[in-house]
């Protein structure tokens, strides 16, 4: 008799633990199908969002067409080479005053020309590709002295001339923005740089065309936020 309630204990402890294995096993079943369900949501998203920025990546190799176009017919020529604009009624001509960051009145009715053709272009580029973001680059060179060229007695990084050429850079913005010239409106932000006897965009051939400003429109591509990229590498990990 005792060896019978022993077995029926057995069995019944048995049965006990069988229906706690099936409820655990239940349980992770429902948990695995809800993670599957969020990591397929998390997946969409950011197939969309990789989809979207593709659509960008396209728009911006076509750009390169758009600035060609949008130059033949402003005060701005588009040197390829360099994927930049350069004032072509500026290119050799000095429109301040000696060490100044003062324009020359003969040279303000160009430069508020210049300004407005900017705009256009800016506005263009804006109409065509809404989704773009865009960087403007106003960026202020200067010319080597002569003397001091054929010398070699010149200094690259002159501070004197980095900050010279920033200030007329920053001249001709203001003067812009006091017409009424509103870049910023198109989607665009404005950068202000100065790069005296520097930068790559110099014109190494002809010294004296360095008394210019170099206009650089560069776009931008959104970037995911941080908490899309962690949910990103989630999906991607799993």
């Amino acid at each position: 008799m005792a060896r019978k309630k022993h077995k029926d204990s057995f069995w019944l402890s048995y049965s006990d633990l069988m229906t706690s294995l099936f409820f655990i096993m239940l349980v992770l079943f429902v948990v695995c199908i809800c993670k599957m369900k969020i990591t397929n949501s998390q997946l969409n998203t950011a197939l969309k969002e990789a989809n979207a920025t593709n659509e960008q990546l396209q728009q911006i190799l076509q750009l390169e067409t758009q600035f060609e176009e949008l130059s033949k017919s402003s005060d701005l020529k588009y040197i390829e080479e360099k994927k930049m604009f350069v004032a072509k009624d500026f290119i050799g001509v000095e429109i301040f005053n000696p060490n100044k960051d003062v324009i020359k009145p003969e040279y303000v009715a160009t430069v508020d020309r210049v300004g407005k053709s900017l705009q256009e272009i800016v506005r263009r580029l804006h109409e065509k590709n809404p989704s773009l973001n865009f960087q403007l680059i106003i960026e202020g060179n200067a010319a080597i002295p002569w003397k001091q060229l054929k010398e070699n007695s010149y200094n690259a990084d002159n501070i004197q001339m980095y900050e010279l050429s920033y200030h007329r850079a920053l001249a001709l913005y203001r003067r812009w923005k006091s017409k009424g010239f509103n870049f910023r409106s198109y989607n665009t932000e404005v950068i202000i740089a100065g790069s005296g006897f520097n930068g790559i965009n110099r014109d190494m051939e002809v010294e004296e065309n360095n008394k210019r400003f170099v206009i650089q429109i560069i776009p931008k591509i959104s970037k995911p936020t941080h908490t899309r990229i962690r949910a990103l590498s989630k999906v991607l990990c799993k």
